[in-house]
């Protein structure tokens, strides 16, 4: 059966200036969500769907066409014919920074829940699992806001999940009490919480993570992250196990980063990946995501993955504690080699010759410098001190290898 995700919020359109004209493109905090999301599916039965209203004009039909082309289910975004999506434009100043100006007052996407019978309060009904943010909530009236909380609260009692990620924009909202009020009381009906630090702490005055995690457990959430930029997120809620995650190598443009985590956490944990693994795919996400200039990343034709496999034998002695620490590796070595595009590694063990045959794919472009960061990672190091006197390495090894390569000598695909 079909796991249905739904995503609420306001498309907008992007305008930026190009080397010699302005620039069209899309985006808006659960949009960005939802196209991460779409995009993290990998052979599940999941589909991502958009709930949100849209104009008839040329912008909203591109809109509509991007979510299409990205495999976003459509059938429940209404048309409003005198109304169309809000737009912002990006002005950079002369150190690069980005400044956002915004025309959404006239916004299809404000009039969203507004009556008994809107067609959006239906949408959330066939859903399995709900993702809206702060940013939705501040563009709906305050009945809007009411009806919505209603029917999410409604709806768990029947097994719905509702995510939510407070997405605090000061601008926004009239007035700070509001925005405390509204989305104080929007943690009260969340399942998964997906805040930022900085976010919480400029709303509600938090000093510390565990100030935050506290009070959003305590409010009912029951998982989730929260954000803490590249010094990676912090699960919720905590645990006694200090989770460490790989630092971005490279951090261009930071808009769009929070946006990407939650889509790859989403699609994680409706494929029943567990909650840590959910977090260090979405970081790794978010990672490639701020190594690069805008908020969603081009669609590119994945690179060809480059097979490699290698040898070494184990110290027979060790073998139970080897296969110990193999079944739990530490969340951050996992972390680190997801963020140097490593990935489908394997390790195949042959009893009574207690050779180890290693496997993996390598879907990057630089694998020097990505293998390099991976040696540079201190929790990497550790988790080599601790494993590397329980292996004995070949000595016909070539000069810097540990693990010795092997050659590819059949493949079939």
């Amino acid at each position: 059966m079909t796991y249905n995700i739904v995503c609420i919020g306001e498309p907008l359109a992007e305008i930026s200036r190009g080397a010699t004209d302005l620039a069209v493109a899309f985006g808006g905090d659960t949009l960005n969500t939802a196209i991460y999301c779409a995009r993290s599916i990998q052979d599940c039965d999941i589909a991502v769907h958009y709930v949100t209203a849209i104009g008839v004009d040329t912008l909203s039909d591109a809109a509509l066409e991007l979510m299409t082309s990205e495999g976003i289910h459509t059938n429940h975004i209404s048309r409003d014919p005198h109304r169309q999506i809000g737009i912002y434009a990006i002005q950079n100043d002369e150190n690069g920074e980005r400044d956002f100006h915004y025309w959404r007052d006239n916004s299809a996407a404000r009039t969203m829940f507004t009556t008994d019978t809107s067609p959006h309060l239906s949408a959330i009904e066939m859903a399995d699992m709900v993702y809206l943010s702060g940013i939705t909530l501040a563009i709906l009236t305050q009945d809007a806001r009411d009806s919505l909380w209603i029917a999410l609260a409604a709806l768990r009692a029947s097994g719905l999940k509702v995510a939510f990620d407070s997405n605090y924009r000061s601008k926004l909202w009239d007035v700070t009490t509001t925005a405390r009020r509204e989305i104080a009381r929007f943690w009260e009906i969340t399942d998964i919480a997906l805040p930022s630090y900085e976010d919480e702490a400029d709303l509600f005055g938090d000093k510390s993570t565990l100030g935050i995690v506290s009070r959003i457990v305590a409010a009912g959430a029951q998982s989730g992250a929260l954000k803490c930029g590249n010094a990676g997120p912090v699960l919720i809620p905590l645990s006694d196990d200090i989770e460490y995650f790989a630092k971005a190598d490279s951090v261009v443009d930071t808009t769009g980063a929070g946006d990407s985590f939650n889509g790859a956490y989403l699609a994680a944990i409706a494929a029943d990946k567990t909650q840590t693994v959910a977090a260090m795919e979405a970081h790794a996400l978010a990672a490639s995501v701020v190594a690069h200039q805008g908020a969603i990343l081009p669609r590119v034709t994945a690179p060809k993955a480059i097979r490699m496999g290698s040898v070494i034998r184990l110290r027979p002695e060790h073998l139970e504690e080897y296969k110990r620490l193999h079944a739990n590796v530490w969340p951050s070595v996992l972390s680190r080699l997801k963020v140097s595009n490593f990935t489908n590694y394997s390790i195949y063990l042959k009893k009574p010759e207690f050779l180890m045959f290693g496997y993996f794919e390598y879907t990057g472009s630089d694998f020097e410098a990505d293998n390099a960061a991976i040696a540079a990672d201190p929790i990497t190091q550790e988790w080599w001190a601790v494993c590397g006197p329980m292996q004995d390495p070949f000595e016909t090894r070539a000069d810097g290898e540990w693990w010795a390569e092997m050659e590819e000598v059949f493949h079939l695909a």
